[in-house]
């Protein structure tokens, strides 16, 4: 084999090489994006899953709450007025009067 055969060959080889190895690059560049998008997915996944048990939580807790409301036949959302009066002592020298309120009758199914 001549001198020039050679080097032609090495030359073809090289060149073979250099885009084998472009070809394994972008495969792996591909591979490593698509990665990127399964962790996205997955993390994405996962925090809908968790939205979705906290949100059946705050419904339950929405759920009972209105329940004891309507047991105990209060407003749902008192103001701040109502709130402040329910709150302050009686002053001295007025007439203190005794309320008594009698549980309501409910009817359970």
């Amino acid at each position: 084999m001549s001198l020039s055969a050679e080097l032609e060959e090495l030359l073809m080889k090289n060149a073979e090489l250099k885009n084998k190895l472009q070809s394994i690059e972008r495969t792996e560049k591909t591979l490593v994006i698509k990665m990127k998008v399964l962790e996205e997915k997955l993390t994405i996944q996962v925090l809908e899953q968790r939205i979705k048990t906290k949100l059946a939580v705050v419904e339950e807790l929405q759920s009972k709450i209105r329940e004891l409301e309507n047991r105990l036949k209060i407003p749902a959302k008192l103001t701040p007025e109502v709130t402040r009066k329910v709150q302050e002592p009686q002053k001295k020298g007025s007439m203190g009067v005794m309320v008594q309120v009698a549980p309501a009758n409910s009817q359970q199914s």
